[in-house]
């Protein structure tokens, strides 16, 4: 078995039942759990439940990365790399940064095994608005602006694996890039 290096440096505080990485908290929880309350959710709101999650893994992208590039001097790529091991040693799949150009503001990501695909099963349109929203707020830090990720590929879509992508440059605009 490899080493976990995010999972070896948690710490538990038994007094408080808090479990932390680096002085922020985190929380184990089943993925059948988030994705059972996306699917109430989307029922209930439709899309503003797809926006509820994107944001919420906006914000977690977000502060994760303001905190790596503050506190730790992490470099946009050391930014980019750390958060491709966490979200792989966290559970959330195999991440791989498959594109990323600083000067034409394009970051392409591919997570294979997403815990969300497998607890939501198939379905028309992506599924793991919470890790678009983790790197719509990663490339927000990085390429200090506001960011939006857009999933062009799905499992739940019938694709071997989820591809999020933020591109500034209107010219290489993806069609349904945003979860159609």
């Amino acid at each position: 078995m490899s080493e976990n290096s995010i999972l070896k440096d948690l710490e538990y505080d038994k007094a408080s039942g808090a479990l932390t990485y680096k002085g922020v908290r985190y929380l184990l929880i089943r993925p059948e759990t988030v994705v059972t309350f996306q699917k109430e959710m989307e029922t209930a709101l439709g899309e503003k439940a797809k926006q509820g999650f994107y944001k919420g893994g906006f914000s977690g992208g977000y502060l994760s990365s303001k905190k790596y590039k503050e506190v730790f001097n992490f470099s946009d790529r050391q930014i980019i790399d750390f958060m491709m091991k966490m979200g792989t040693q966290i559970g959330w799949g195999c991440f791989s940064l498959t594109h990323f150009d600083f000067g034409k503001k394009i970051l392409r990501i591919s997570v294979k095994n997403s815990p969300f695909v497998r607890a939501h099963e198939e379905s028309s349109k992506g599924t793991c608005d919470l890790i678009r929203g983790v790197v719509g707020g990663m490339a927000s830090v990085i390429f200090n602006q506001t960011c939006i990720a857009s999933e062009v590929e799905c499992i739940s879509k019938g694709f071997d694996r989820c591809v999020f992508v933020v591109d500034l440059n209107p010219r290489n605009f993806i069609p349904g890039g945003t979860n159609d």
